[in-house]
This record gives structure tokens, sequence and C-alpha cells, in this order.
């Protein structure tokens, strides 16, 4: 490998790879018009991640590379309240643990609208007395 401009004679490069992966997601459209054509598909490119540690010349030697340090390990998830305790387990009934573990809600539930009532009744009106027809 030729390194450095000018070219550099016996000169070399020490790196790690640090990953493997793949790139983001690249959409492809391709279209005509008033033809009716459309494809469209992804491409990810794959990737190697490179750190350089050093760039030696001719006659350099290696140094010793320190120990790479190790990643934190990560933290597990607390758990915020104790179960309870089995005497009270089996003391509860089944019924309130059953209300206790509500479902979750869907995401775009409507809030019950109540029914509308009806408009109120009039009061029935009573015919007025009216006299007696005679005859």
């Amino acid at each position: 490998m030729r390194v450095g401009t000018p070219i550099v004679d016996g000169a070399r490069v020490l790196a790690e790879v640090l990953e493997h992966g793949r790139d983001k997601k690249v959409l492809v459209f391709k279209y005509k018009n008033k033809t009716r054509y459309r494809r469209r598909f992804g491409h990810r490119q794959d990737f190697t991640r490179l750190a350089i540690r050093q760039i030696l010349t001719e006659g350099q030697e290696a140094a010793e590379a320190a120990e790479k340090p190790k990643r934190p390990a990560r933290k597990k998830a607390v758990v915020k309240a104790e179960p309870p305790a089995a005497e009270a387990v089996e003391a509860a009934p089944i019924e309130a643990a059953a209300e206790a573990v509500e479902a979750p809600k869907p995401k775009r539930a409507r809030a019950a609208k109540p029914k509308a009532e009806s408009a109120p009744e009039a009061p029935e009106a009573t015919p007025a007395e009216t006299p007696e027809e005679e005859g």
C-alpha cells in the first residue's frame, strides 16, 4: 500500500475494525409520467467502521497499544415496587387482583359520549272544562 503525496516508501497504517453494519435505507423511486409506471425499492449499503491508531513511516516501530477500555455494562431495570409478601397474595381475593391489572387503552380510543336525553315531555294539557251543551 502506498500512502502520502509524494508517496512515502515503507509507510504503514495501523487500524482497528470497530464494527460492521448497514447504513440507513435509501429509497429509489422510478416514475414515468402518463404511463402508470412506478417502481419503488430500497437499498442499504454495508459498511465497516475503522479507527486509525497509528501511521508509521519507514523504520518506525508500532507502539504498544494501551488496553482497550471495556464498555460499561448496561444498567438493569430497577423494580420500583416490591412484590407483596406471599401471605398477602394468598389472602387477597382473585377479583381484587384482576381489577388491579388494567388492559392498556388503545391509542385512538374515543371517549364515550353520553347519549343525548330526549327533550323533556310537556305535561299533558288537561282539557278546559267546558259547560255541557244542552239540547
